[in-house]
């Protein structure tokens, strides 16, 4: 947690930045609030049944626009569809807000609602496309996609309760008139952006490149049982929330007598806990194997949903859906992991996306079986159903899954020694594997050269065993032993080495290409941090081991 607000600090020196992430973080609350206050006007008019076919009117066409969100991005300057997308957002809010406010049929509600809803396919691919046009700095642009996570999480608890505190005193349209003012502060805030660099362009990119990368995904799913387990174990997640978000909203009114504001308390319990995961998680930071995990996120996830209807009491609903979102976060970090271990890096991006349309899909999916399965059983043995399916298919696909930390991307003998650098520390646990993986081995006899002052800095150095001595300009700067590394500065600077690099006896040296070791430190606000320490204080000292 540390980490996540030392990275929001770090972009408030850059205006525009500050401006699009406070506009992103108002976005994630008017998202949450309006899909809640929607579900609890639905679930007024006609049950379960209603709340659950209004999620999905408003699910399927956020699902379907997904693709051409990032193409909208492109096709104009990104910082106008940034703001044309939060102006979209803030009519189709009002207009959704007037509907609830004039009494008018349902369905025109529900069909602004969707309208509402699809503007997130407008809005989230360009935020995430804007941020690396914006940041003057590479420090501040990893801080700014860090803060991105952070700003999501709270949003999503913000959203909830302050639907819950305007459902309490007013109605569901006081609540989509704040989302709609709220959206509209969101377009104020990037429709003038102030740009220090180029302006915010980039290519169009083909239809067709649409098609072949969604071939290359499935064509890696077909191959790849164990891969095609743990999406499946993904979607029944997706399929468990959007069965939550509807059973939530009946337990709060029908079994707790919770009042109008109890379903934005109950679901926002779960944006908690997803908060309390994310750090939690840290745990599985250096383990070889992710499915114990995997299988502790599925358990804490379930069980809690199994026995909350059974307790029946307020307080008790709130923390045990507050540790069903602890298990969300275990599940999406250790799944998350696996794939990045497992599916080659030229079709990660494909898999991911898969993940995130068949997990639009699947939410839609649990909103609407919710409804038939309440009527069949009622809510509290609906609960013991939803929360039983992840360890039940858990089950079923343990030995694929298992296959997964089979072939995963261990890192070798040489892990601790990596991890231990101050410059690393930051990095998550798969960006830290991947760059292990990618280390090459140098052994070298004493008197050989390493780098040489003024040449070009193409690699990242780490003394595994060992001495160096370290020279500029002839005079002797310092002698560096195992667990020391140099190269670093040259290579985030982008500056020729200032110093002379020398075995002083025979020495094992592990070694990173430019390319992989910036893309790692460029991955975190932490290690992009230390970083500039590290120049700072080799500035200060005129000793810089470029």
């Amino acid at each position: 947690m540390r980490e996540r607000l030392a990275a929001l600090g770090a972009v408030l020196q850059n205006r525009s930045l500050r401006r699009v992430l406070a506009a992103f973080f108002l976005f994630n609350v008017v998202e949450w609030a309006a899909w809640v206050a929607v579900l609890v006007y639905a679930f007024s008019r006609g049950g379960t049944t209603e709340a659950g076919l209004a999620a999905t009117v408003q699910l399927l066409p956020a699902a379907l626009l997904a693709p051409f969100g990032a193409v909208f991005g492109d096709r104009i300057r990104r910082d106008r569809a940034l703001a044309l997308g939060y102006a979209t957002q803030a009519v189709t809010m009002m207009m959704t807000a007037l509907a609830l406010w004039s009494d008018l049929h349902s369905w025109i509600v529900y069909a602004f609602a969707a309208a509402a809803s699809s503007t997130i396919a407008l809005t989230r691919p360009v935020h995430q496309a804007i941020l690396p046009e914006l940041a003057d700095t590479p420090a501040r642009l990893t801080a700014a996609n860090a803060s991105t996570s952070t700003l999501e999480g709270l949003g999503i608890f913000a959203g909830p309760v302050m639907t819950s505190i305007l459902l309490g005193i007013a109605g569901p349209d006081a609540v989509l008139l704040a989302c709609s003012l709220l959206a509209g502060v969101a377009t104020l805030l990037t429709v003038r952006l102030h740009r220090e660099q180029h302006l915010l362009t980039s290519a169009s990119k083909g239809e067709a490149s649409l098609v072949l990368e969604a071939i290359g995904g499935l064509t890696e799913l077909r191959g790849s049982p164990g891969t095609s387990a743990l999406l499946a174990l993904v979607t029944a997640q997706f399929v468990v929330a959007g069965m939550i978000e509807i059973l939530g909203i009946s337990l709060a009114l029908d079994v707790l007598d919770m009042g109008q504001s109890g379903p934005g308390l109950l679901l926002s319990a779960i944006g908690v806990g997803g908060l309390v995961g994310a750090v939690a998680t840290t745990a599985l930071v250096g383990r070889r194997r992710m499915t114990p995990g995997l299988a502790f996120g599925v358990l804490l996830t379930g069980i809690p949903l199994a026995v909350v209807a059974v307790i029946a009491e307020p307080w008790s609903a709130v923390l045990l859906l507050a540790a069903s979102g602890v298990g969300k976060s275990f599940i999406d970090v250790a799944g998350r992991t696996l794939l990045q271990r497992t599916v080659p890096n030229d079709v990660l991006t494909r898999i991911f996306g898969i993940q995130e349309g068949v997990g639009t899909f699947g939410n839609a999916a649990g909103a609407l079986a919710a409804p038939a399965l309440v009527a069949v059983v009622g809510v509290s043995a609906s609960f013991v159903a939803t929360g039983a399916l992840l360890p039940l298919l858990a089950l079923f696909l343990w030995r694929w899954l298992l296959q997964l930390d089979i072939r995963a991307v261990l890192p070798g003998p040489d892990f601790d020694l990596v991890r231990q650098l101050p410059l690393f520390h930051p990095l998550p646990l798969p960006t830290l594997e991947r760059m292990v993986s990618t280390l090459e081995v140098q052994h070298l006899d004493a008197g050989v050269t390493v780098i040489t002052e003024g040449e070009e800095g193409d690699r990242f150095y780490l003394i595994a065993d060992g001495a160096v001595r370290v020279t500029k300009v002839g005079r002797e700067l310092n002698v560096l032993e195992p667990g020391d590394a140099f190269g670093e500065i040259a290579l985030l600077r982008d500056v020729p080495r200032t110093a002379t690099v020398v075995t002083i006896r025979a020495t094992r040296l592990l070694s990173l290409q430019r390319d992989d070791f910036l893309t790692a430190v460029t991955g975190t606000a932490g290690s992009v941090r230390v970083a500039d320490e590290t120049i700072e204080r080799h500035r200060r000292s005129d000793g810089a081991l470029e």
